[in-house]
């Protein structure tokens, strides 16, 4: 079960343990109220409720208006789920690619989680594994108390109730997107870039009137296929795939001149993954910065808590410190010219 069902969970028990005759709580009284106070940052519904019936008295929360870190917007988190009696039994669910691509996932696979073929992201491996561990640590989940369920991309950030607490997948912040599902605050800024082979026509392009002719293909629904159709606008359609992996593979079997990927991905693609691979190129940036961010269920309450850990990581180095160690070899390509 995940955290946000589990505070779902507690605020459906309060909302049946409100008694309009006498303004009791029939169970637990004073664990439930003592939570519900606790707890109304989060749920101010269900404070709501309890002044409706309970009037004219007023309520006090013992716990401040705005977190003032990760691990005390946490708390308030725990708080409720003790009192749903289910906190044993919660997890911090993460949702992310199948499969868990590098260098944003590494480590290999593992005889515990065979499922995932490419990369285990319970090994908390890789840029986004590591950036998952040190946030969950500090919302005070330990490693054991973190499970990864694998989800389509597009999937990440459709509309609608969630089987996870967050996704991270390379999922770039659009305002589209964020009509369907809350973001949480940047953890990677995204430079766009193209990859080809060797001896490919556009190995040497230098400007994107150059790429006009050729063949470019991206994974459905990313923002490197927007680029190509909003900002390269070849002459010829775009190759759209369903994962990355599809289209590494047209790259390396010449279907295609050449790719739009990150630029991390790019260098891990040309260094492992294609023998003959170029980065031809930074692209250039279009509009406001791009960048990466965690998806969420709309109107979840764990978003400023994931929030405040970024904040931390950022204003500490922690977040520095997991770049240079898993993005340190990304390409420093010349940037293409608009």
């Amino acid at each position: 079960m995940t955290v946000l069902a589990m505070l779902e969970r507690y605020r459906q028990e309060a909302e049946r343990s409100v008694d309009k005759a006498g303004c009791w709580l029939r169970a637990s009284p004073r664990r439930a109220w003592g939570a519900a106070m606790r707890g109304w940052t989060l749920w101010p519904v269900v404070l709501s409720m309890l002044v409706a019936a309970c009037a004219p008295q007023e309520y006090h929360a013992d716990t401040p208006a705005h977190y003032q870190s990760a691990a005390g917007c946490a708390q308030v988190n725990r708080d409720n789920l003790y009192a749903a009696a289910g906190y044993a039994n919660a997890y911090l669910t993460v949702a992310t690619g199948e499969p868990a691509s590098p260098p944003w996932w590494e480590g290999g696979t593992t005889h515990e989680h065979p499922e995932w073929r490419l990369n285990d992201p319970c090994l908390g491996r890789g840029f986004e594994g590591a950036v998952t561990f040190e946030v969950a640590e500090r919302l005070g989940f330990s490693e054991d108390r973190i499970r990864f369920v694998p989800i389509g991309f597009t999937e990440s950030f459709t509309p609608g109730p969630k089987g996870f607490d967050f996704a991270l997948q390379q999922i770039s912040y659009l305002p589209g997107r964020a009509e369907s599902v809350d973001f949480s605050e940047g953890y990677y800024d995204v430079q766009q870039a193209l990859v080809s082979v060797r001896g490919s026509p556009i190995v040497d392009a230098t400007t994107l009137e150059q790429l006009k002719d050729a063949t470019l293909g991206a994974p459905t629904g990313t923002t490197s296929l927007r680029f190509i159709e909003g900002t390269i606008q070849p002459d010829r359609q775009p190759v759209v795939y369903d994962d990355l992996g599809a289209a590494v593979d047209d790259l390396k079997n010449g279907r295609v001149d050449g790719i739009v990927v990150d630029l991390p991905s790019a260098s891990f693609i040309t260094d492992v993954q294609v023998p003959q691979g170029v980065v031809v190129g930074r692209l250039p940036s279009v509009g406001s910065q791009e960048y990466l961010a965690m998806a969420f269920e709309k109107g979840s309450p764990l978003v400023e808590c994931v929030n405040l850990a970024l904040q931390e990581m950022k204003g500490d180095g922690s977040l520095d410190a997991i770049h240079r160690k898993w993005l340190e070899g990304a390409a420093d390509a010349p940037l293409i010219r608009d």
